[in-house]
């Protein structure tokens, strides 16, 4: 997912963590508000498909990751399932409006200009056969 970084002179906004109460259906966390010990302030992450299993940017795009992940009946089976919750994180990633309105249930004094470009992280998220979340290990 992506991150924003809240612009270094409005960090006094927060002098702590922002976590959400994460929703039960799903294992992510929702956007948050992380203090680095440098002071940097991370406010995301969305959680939207990654284009390469190692796309760490927006633009990383392998065409056989997509094919493998597009082609896959497990994916295809909770992209129908949850598909309201995917277009909503993915008008979230590309609708900078939306991302702050987001971050905004938590911390209302924040404006568009307080939100700089950040980092991208990945993370792997297993399926079963079913198209549900695997939480734990799973072993065949």
């Amino acid at each position: 997912g992506d991150y924003y970084v809240l612009r270094p002179e409005r960090r006094s906004l927060l002098r702590g963590l922002v976590y959400p109460v994460p929703d039960p259906r799903f294992p992510f966390l929702g956007v948050h508000f992380t203090r680095r010990v440098d002071g940097t302030v991370l406010l995301g992450p969305n959680a939207v498909l990654a284009f390469a299993r190692e796309g760490y940017r927006r633009t990383d795009v392998r065409l056989a990751d997509v094919v493998a992940t597009l082609g896959d009946g497990a994916f295809a089976r909770f992209a129908l399932r949850h598909w309201r919750t995917g277009a909503a994180e993915l008008a979230r990633d590309y609708l900078k409006p939306l991302f702050l309105a987001a971050l905004r249930r938590y911390v209302p004094a924040l404006r568009s200009g307080d939100l700089l470009p950040g980092p991208s992280g990945v993370r792997a998220q297993a399926l079963d056969a079913d198209g549900r979340l695997v939480d734990d290990f799973a072993f065949d």
